[in-house]
């Protein structure tokens, strides 16, 4: 009987053991769960941060654009200009 109380109890021990290894393994999974979900709101926020960077600058390009279009719009009424009046 002594022999099967041992099996018995060493049993018990490595369940409890098993049984620990698992609750910490939870927690741990519980704590980088939450980890990652701030971790997610903060990427969250800079895509928003960087969008709005990003709909600035596409406004600012479209600005230099059109006043570049001007400016060589300007440019060649000039030179046509000057080409003309060294014909006549």
């Amino acid at each position: 009987m002594s022999r099967l109380l041992e099996a018995s109890n060493r049993l018990k021990a490595a369940i409890d053991s098993l049984d620990a290894a698992a609750e910490s393994r939870m927690a741990k999974d519980i704590g980088n769960q939450s980890d990652a979900a701030g971790e997610v709101e903060t990427l969250k926020s800079e895509l928003a941060a960087l969008r709005q960077d990003y709909d600035k600058l596409a406004t600012a390009t479209q600005t230099v654009s059109a006043r570049l279009d001007g400016a060589v719009g300007q440019l060649r009424l000039v030179l046509d200009d000057d080409r003309e009046q060294k014909q006549a």
